[in-house]
């Protein structure tokens, strides 16, 4: 048992035929790509499932085709190699300034890091490539639970926001401001009184960067006044503790 772990641990290529040993690899490179797109989807991340499975996939498939290509004299690393030159680009992409800050990094370096494992599948070894998913994965979720450590626990409260209705123009710049900061649809509610709008929204004030909608809410022209609910905060607490048990 021990040998045959072994065995296929390594380079698949030197044991199994080349058109298995492909379909293996891609196999795998599949599953190590929705492994990581999973927690990146589950965090409503710009590159989620479909987008990280897609480049692990590529990755592999770029360097099978350097490996089948490259001729009895030629270099198997010279496509695969532009592999790192390519994904820059598109982890690139995934970083912008918003706001005053620097947003997606960690989508950049997810990127760069799932193309990296992409292409050691490709080299033949599977089973490293699911050992490096696993850190990948571990740094992700490990580095979100010491970020909440360090901080400290949300502090839920319940905010009434009052709008013009403006003919329902106000509801749809309030809505594309809590679409940018991917507000769960769960956490707010919106009720009509005469000619305005009242928005009930849960939000966290322990942090800054979990309160930094209300600042864009405040920007509207439309927006009246934005207060605090006390009615509404002793429920917030409970759900927020329930939420973070």
């Amino acid at each position: 048992m021990i040998d045959f772990i072994r065995q296929y641990s390594w380079d698949l290529h030197q044991v199994l035929p080349p058109a298995l040993a492909a379909t293996v690899l891609v196999l795998v490179s599949v599953i190590c790509g929705l492994i990581i797109g999973q927690e990146r989807e589950a965090k409503a991340k710009p590159a989620g499932l479909r987008t990280v499975t897609l480049i692990c996939v590529g990755s592999t498939i770029f360097t099978l085709g350097s490996m089948l290509i490259k001729g009895p004299t030629g270099d198997p690393g010279r496509i695969a190699a532009q592999i790192v030159t390519g994904i820059g680009f598109l982890g690139a992409g995934a970083i912008i300034r918003e706001r005053g800050t620097i947003v997606g990094l960690t989508t950049g370096a997810t990127i760069w890091a799932t193309a990296a494992i992409g292409l050691l599948i490709g080299a033949g070894y599977a089973a490293g490539g699911l050992a490096l998913t696993l850190v990948v994965l571990g740094t992700l979720q490990g580095a979100h639970s010491i970020e909440k450590l360090v901080q400290g626990r949300c502090r839920w409260v319940w905010f009434t926001v009052r709008y013009r209705a403006d003919g329902g123009k106000t509801h749809l710049r309030v809505l594309k401001v809590l679409d940018e900061y991917r507000v769960p649809d769960t956490d707010w509610s919106v009720k009509r009184e005469a000619e305005h709008e009242v928005l009930r929204i849960r939000c966290c004030i322990a942090h800054r960067t979990h309160r930094a909608f209300l600042f864009e809410l405040g920007e509207l022209t439309e927006v009246q006044d934005i207060d605090p609910a006390p009615v509404w905060n002793r429920l917030a607490d409970d759900a927020g503790s329930r939420a973070e048990s």
